[in-house]
């Protein structure tokens, strides 16, 4: 066999060899990239799962049971300003704010106001609800969210936390912990905005 013959030869027997190993690291390639690009779109989604609500977006809609088991959605009060609301009955501070809540509601419920107190209470501790609606006297809604819906809505860090919606359903503010809705600085957000929809009525 002349040299010329060998040399192709063995280059095409070394290009066949080549072949295989090219596609396995091509393979891997393309493995390690959607490997990549599913660990990416993991983070992605988790960090979009954790991220908190914030002042100007649109209060995501529910639908709960109120203490008389008629169901309340957040959105059958557009039009409305909308004090919400996050307790529990074991949470004391929820307990010290509630008498100021009930004042802030005798005083704008018949204004285009609502408010509506979310407890947070599971199944073991819902039945004291009642019992400290009626010891506090309180007359604004109480809703029952014993499953979480609101939780995972709101991203919520604990309770007491209370979110003012505007008439058009976007969070205007957030409240972490308690406050005393008596206090004019307190209330200066929903004031503010019932006196923008009044100015608004009277331009009409």
């Amino acid at each position: 066999m002349p040299d010329q013959d060998v040399a192709l030869s063995s280059t095409s027997a070394a290009s066949a060899r080549s072949r295989p190993t090219a596609r396995r690291r091509l393979i891997v390639i393309l493995g390690g990239l959607a490997i990549l690009v599913f660990a990416f779109g993991v983070v992605w989604l988790q960090s979009s799962k954790y991220e908190p609500l914030v002042v100007g977006m649109t209060a995501p809609d529910f639908s709960l049971p109120d203490l008389q088991g008629k169901t309340q959605r957040l959105t059958d009060y557009r039009g409305k300003v909308v004090f919400l609301n996050f307790w529990a009955t074991w949470c004391k501070p929820c307990k010290e704010e509630m008498p100021s809540m009930q004042v802030l509601w005798d005083n704008l419920k018949n204004r285009d106001f609502m408010m509506l107190a979310v407890s947070m209470d599971r199944v073991t501790t819902t039945k004291d609800i009642p019992s400290f609606v009626e010891t506090l006297k309180l007359s604004f809604p109480i809703l029952t969210d014993s499953w979480g819906q609101t939780d995972k809505r709101y991203k919520l860090m604990g309770v007491p936390e209370t979110y003012i919606i505007d008439q058009s359903g976007v969070l205007r503010e957030k409240v972490i912990g308690p406050r005393d809705w008596t206090r004019r600085e307190s209330i200066e957000t929903i004031v503010q905005l019932l006196q923008k929809q009044s100015k608004s009525v009277k331009a009409d």
